[in-house]
């Protein structure tokens, strides 16, 4: 305990103290407020349950009205919204970390170790990614696919797999790479490479560009994959941005998986801190971001959070929140969905429009959602 004191105090201990009771709101530290488009309601657990899938990371919905989900090494299919309850299509040899649809109606899959792979009918996987500019691409975390079969793929880490996303984090990376892979191609580019966990890729429907979300750095940029060069749609979050898709109505639908608070951003400041946290003590309980709450009197919180009489206040600074957003072409939020603090719909780490809904996996909550998209109320 003395180690942790002593790493708190003796680096900047007047401008820490200032900065996390009376966060300035031009410091790129501070965190903005959920207010505007982001205003906290309960929409999220309002939501049909599709179904109830373990630990649900992306889905992909098929033109039959069925979606495609990840969940652990398998890959699902939710015929007709999950009415039939879910099938399995395949079971790879990793992790399933991202899906992507192919023009010509195929299915990518991100393997963690593995890299991409297409999902045959019959359940087989065929390499189509190993490899990049003489690295692995064992981190993929998502894939979007161009109309002319040219591939875009996110990976996060290159120490990393993304199931220790949160060791990644706190370990201050920025390794992340965006690739391309042209059809015919004996291999795959890297485009940008030194990113901070880049978590999401989706076409831009306004430009001919893409746009990748950097989750570490609390940000969305839209980028020309001729040139690399990365133009900034949406920064300073309030949240870390995990996938991205395109809104029918124009626009994008952005999943939000944690929400920055001030006390994990100051952990992030003190570099003896986290070490000596990371080294001594289970990940479960470190001071950090997470999927889902954990019930138990170990976890660390910051004093909002204290429960009483076993509620935890839906204004509690958050470990883990649910949280879904649609934001314009500008970069501007137009509406969300939120799960708080005390409920159980968090950990969102895909949200995609399809067959008049909008279809979200709650990896927290281990359930995969449906909301209609009629438009902001």
């Amino acid at each position: 305990m003395r180690v942790f004191t002593r790493s708190l105090l003796d680096s900047e201990p007047l401008a820490l103290v200032r900065e996390l009771l009376v966060p300035s709101r031009v410091h790129r530290r501070a965190i903005p407020p959920l207010d505007g488009g982001l205003a906290p309601n309960d929409r999220l657990e309002e939501c049909e349950t599709a179904a109830e899938v373990e630990a649900p990371d992306d889905l992909v919905p098929a033109p039959d009205r069925a979606v495609i989900v990840s969940s652990g090494r398998r890959i699902l299919r939710l015929a007709d919204g999950g009415a039939g309850g879910p099938l399995t299509l395949a079971t790879l040899d990793g992790e399933v970390t991202a899906l992507a649809g192919g023009p010509d109606g195929a299915l990518f899959a991100g393997v963690a170790g593995v890299g991409v792979v297409r999902v045959g009918d019959a359940g087989g996987a065929a390499p189509v990614l190993e490899s990049a500019g003489g690295a692995p691409v064992h981190s993929p975390t998502a894939i979007a696919v161009a109309p002319d079969g040219t591939m875009f793929v996110t990976d996060a880490s290159r120490t990393h797999r993304p199931a220790d996303w949160v060791r990644d984090l706190m370990e201050g990376r920025s390794e992340g790479r965006l690739l391309r892979l042209a059809p015919g191609a004996r291999g795959a580019e890297v485009v940008a490479g030194g990113l901070a966990w880049p978590a999401g890729i989706a076409l831009d429907p306004a430009t001919p560009g893409i746009v990748v979300t950097q989750a570490w750095a609390h940000r969305i940029d839209r980028v020309d994959p001729e040139t690399g060069r990365f133009r900034p749609l949406a920064e300073n979050l309030p949240g870390y941005p995990a996938r991205i898709a395109p809104a029918e109505s124009g626009g994008f639908w952005l999943s939000v998986f944690a929400l920055r608070t001030h006390l994990v951003e100051l952990v992030l400041r003190q570099r003896e801190f986290r070490e000596e946290m990371m080294r001594t003590i289970h990940p479960d309980y470190w001071v950090r971001p997470d999927l889902r709450t954990i019930d138990s009197g170990l976890v660390p919180l910051q004093g909002g959070g204290i429960r009483k009489l076993g509620i935890t206040k839906p204004w509690a600074p958050p470990r883990s929140y649910g949280l879904v957003a649609r934001l314009g072409s500008d970069g501007a939020f137009v509406e969300s969905l939120h799960s708080r603090p005390g409920a159980a719909r968090h950990g969102v780490t895909a949200a995609r429009p399809g067959a008049g809904a909008l279809w979200i996996a709650s990896k927290g909550g281990d359930r995969v959602l449906r909301h209609p998209t009629g438009g902001a109320p």
